[in-house]
């Protein structure tokens, strides 16, 4: 077999390339309507409460929320220019400091855990430009931060999101890609409930036109 010197510098290259590219941090399924916008389809960032009537803010670590926005574009694949609903489903990497036996005071074994959240946007419009949001409560933050501090939430700390339509998976998204693939968080501990949606707290009055509409809690 003659020897290609071009063809073998060619091959040479493309497992170069394979060896450097990123982990893949997110997963369309076929014919979603909806796409995460990667790589930076989630932003982790710490502000302040909105001031309101009647209320102040000291400002500061203490009283910062963590907020989580989301990136994402609508491709609607019915007859009509409009999703009918999508449901998020999120899960934060954190650390219980409090938990029992633990082996260091940062141990990612035994001390990791994530808040879990949910929430569902309805008559989504076509678009190549949306967005969704997440919160969590300074407490919470607090409560579930390393020795590092509540900051490691917004630098540190991966997200696994979801979007779910019609019970079933159309995409997900990693804020960080993980060495152990997508599923890294399923065998954390989940803590249910403190991922709060927009009208689960102070934002609730904030930014209004720039998320759908949420769908109502169901009433008991």
């Amino acid at each position: 077999m003659a020897f290609h010197p071009t063809a073998f510098l060619r091959l040479a290259a493309l497992i170069l390339l394979a060896s450097v590219m990123p982990i893949r941090s997110w997963g369309q399924a076929t014919d979603s309507p909806i796409k995460f916008l990667g790589p930076d389809a989630i932003t982790t960032t710490l502000v302040d409460p909105p001031v309101v009537a009647g209320s102040s803010s000291s400002g500061g670590d203490a009283t910062q929320w963590l907020k989580i926005e989301f990136h994402y574009e609508v491709d609607p694949k019915g007859t009509t220019p409009f999703v009918d609903a999508i449901t998020f489903n999120i899960s934060v990497e954190a650390r219980d400091q409090y938990a029992k036996n633990p082996a260091s005071p940062d141990s990612v074994t035994v001390n990791s855990v994530v808040l879990t959240g949910t929430e569902t946007y309805i008559n989504l419009a076509a678009t190549h430009d949306g967005y969704g949001v997440f919160y969590i409560h300074p407490s919470t933050l607090a409560r579930y931060a390393s020795k590092s501090g509540t900051s490691d939430f917004a630098e540190r700390f991966n997200v696994h999101l979801e979007a779910m339509v019609g019970g079933k998976l159309a995409d997900y998204f990693d804020k960080r890609p993980d060495p152990s693939g997508p599923d890294w968080y399923k065998p954390l501990t989940p803590v249910p409930g403190l991922v709060l949606r927009q009208d689960q707290c102070c934002f609730i009055v904030v930014d209004t036109s720039r998320y759908p509409q949420l769908k109502p809690p169901v009433q008991p």
